[in-house]
């Protein structure tokens, strides 16, 4: 096999496992981005990807301040829920459902939780970017 054909077969394989993406900068984003690349020791196209894959796995994990946020709503859901099965099962006793507002009112609660939850970790999220732009 000569060097072409070799190479052609290389590029054909690699393709399947791997994707090339590119990307276009400004001239003064470009500037800014090698500035940094050089300062870490890396070309700019291995530093623009740690960049995306350290974004990527920065915004798959939940802040410490929502997780906890979360850890509370999910103690609401619970009890939501073990409220209800006392309720369903006081009833099938009796014969008759027992106060069925009350589910309602512990659902609008968890409801106003939630978005309170999300709403919060919305402008957490926007202030974080903020943040992180205003250091590049």
């Amino acid at each position: 096999m000569d060097r072409s054909e070799y190479q052609k077969n290389y590029r054909q394989e690699y393709k399947v496992h791997a994707k090339r993406v590119n990307l276009t900068f400004t001239l003064p984003e470009f500037r800014l981005i090698s500035k940094s690349a050089k300062t870490s020791g890396l070309p700019v196209t291995a530093f623009v990807k740690r960049l995306a894959m350290q974004s990527f796995h920065q915004n798959r994990e939940a802040p410490e301040e929502i997780a906890d946020q979360l850890a509370d709503l999910e103690r609401v859901i619970r009890t939501i829920a073990n409220n209800v099965n006392q309720m369903a099962r006081r009833s099938n006793r009796i014969g008759q459902v027992l106060d069925e507002q009350e589910v309602f009112l512990h659902i609008r609660d968890l409801e106003l939780e939630l978005k309170d939850a999300i709403s919060r970790a919305a402008s957490q999220g926007n202030t974080s970017q903020a943040a992180r732009d205003s250091d590049t």
